[in-house]
């Protein structure tokens, strides 16, 4: 795309980074008074948005005001005021404003209603183009300096000159798709200290070797004791071999961080106390007498899930259900609510949903992004260290520091 740089007195803003943050922030800054330039370092914007919801794109969660902030782990207070500016709410209004129609699941979930990430990425497509906003793809900015403006230089050596510069180059989870840290760099050169980078949102891997394919599990229980606190987190968990993943897997392993794990177990029925769960087994053995125990309790576990309690606790599956006692069945319910496993490590970031740690945002100005430090220096996303639990919490952040930034920006030029 063609680049103008002319104009009397036009401002220039220099954005780094085509994923949400990037581009809500190059939608908001944009006036007629200035000129905005986007530098991608992907062939095409918004490589990581495709991937979020599995491919449908969880846009953000439909939670109220102070439930939604419950679900920010990391330096919710700097949060504040950015989301009481642009909220979920304000984000839903402004896709469906814009032509995109939503949906919201039972639990908060936001999606297009086409379930189509590439649907929101043609949506900022059509803005960038719309507002005549530029767009350099297959650009990776890698040295940057202020004198009076911003001076930044590409891998090819070419040097671009700005009025005001937002760094919206996301974290390091999924390097795959362009996030390499480079953000944290350029930062540096221009005088913010960096919090450690840290994979969140990680599948959290076993030294157990269970003995089925993956399973998927519903409304389960994960109790995870630590040197530091008991945590426990409900919800949908997939179970492979040697990891555990899925949305009460990622949320578990947010608090599992930098915490000395002392044991990991599962409850398959959160919602059923010992007795419960006793007589429903009793009332399973009772209707299929003359069966064995593995046909009479089919339809309590996964079958895959009941075969591996049984080997754990030394039942037999072939045993009648007659003959199956008191002592077999309190071994079973034991199990099921306190299925321990050993804790072996949590993912990388190349598993990583999104990133804790990056820009120390106590340097900046909760109000627009800006640095106290660098006048004219935003950061917005991912490459903040704020981070929330899944479901839609973290794209709901990169929206809402970039509206703030692109918003300052619009005003003041």
């Amino acid at each position: 795309m063609t680049i103008f740089f002319c104009g009397i007195n036009m401002k220039k803003i220099g954005i780094i980074g085509a994923g949400p943050a990037g581009l809500m922030a190059a939608i908001r800054a944009k006036n007629e008074n200035n000129i905005v330039t986007v530098f991608e370092t992907n062939e095409k914007i918004g490589k990581k948005l495709l991937m979020t919801g599995g491919g449908r794109c969880n846009i953000t969660n439909a939670a109220y005001y102070q439930d939604f902030l419950d679900n920010v782990v990391t330096n919710k207070k700097f949060i504040y005021s950015a989301f009481t500016n642009f909220d979920n709410f304000s984000m839903i209004d402004f896709l469906n404003k814009n032509g995109i129609e939503t949906i919201i699941e039972e639990d908060g979930r936001v999606f297009p209603k086409s379930e189509k990430a590439i649907d929101i990425v043609k949506f900022f497509e059509a803005k960038l183009k719309e507002k005549s906003i530029n767009l350099i793809t297959n650009t990776k900015i890698n040295k940057v300096y202020k004198d009076k403006n911003f001076y930044l230089t590409d891998q090819n050596g070419k040097t671009y000159e700005f009025d005001y510069l937002i760094i919206a180059t996301g974290g390091k989870s999924y390097p795959k798709t362009g996030s390499d840290g480079i953000g944290y760099k350029l930062a540096r050169k221009l005088g913010h200290e960096i919090i450690e980078p840290k994979a969140v949102l990680v599948p959290i891997f076993i030294k157990d070797k269970i003995n089925f394919k993956a399973q998927s599990f519903r409304n389960i229980k994960i109790n995870i004791l630590t040197d530091k606190d008991n945590v426990s987190v409900e919800g949908d968990l997939l179970i492979n071999a040697n990891f555990l993943t899925g949305p009460a897997a990622l949320k578990a392993s947010s608090y599992m961080r930098d915490k000395k794990i002392s044991k990991v177990s599962i409850d398959f029925y959160p919602n059923l106390t010992y007795n419960d769960l006793d007589k429903q087994i009793l009332n399973l053995l009772g209707e299929n007498s003359k069966k064995s125990v593995g046909n009479a309790l089919k339809t309590l576990l996964n079958p895959s899930l009941l075969d591996e309690i049984f080997r754990r606790n030394n039942l037999n599956l072939g045993k009648k259900s007659s003959e199956f006692t008191k002592e077999d069945r309190k071994s079973l319910i034991e199990k099921i609510k306190d299925f321990d496993l050993e804790f072996d490590r949590l993912g990388s970031f190349e598993s990583a949903v999104v990133t804790r740690g990056g820009i120390d945002v106590t340097k900046l100005n909760p109000k627009n992004m800006q640095s106290k430090l660098v006048e004219g220096l935003f950061f917005a996303g991912e490459i903040l260290d704020i981070d929330c639990l899944t479901g839609g919490f973290n794209l709901q952040i990169c929206f809402s520091t970039a509206y703030s930034a692109g918003t300052y920006i619009k005003e003041n030029t």
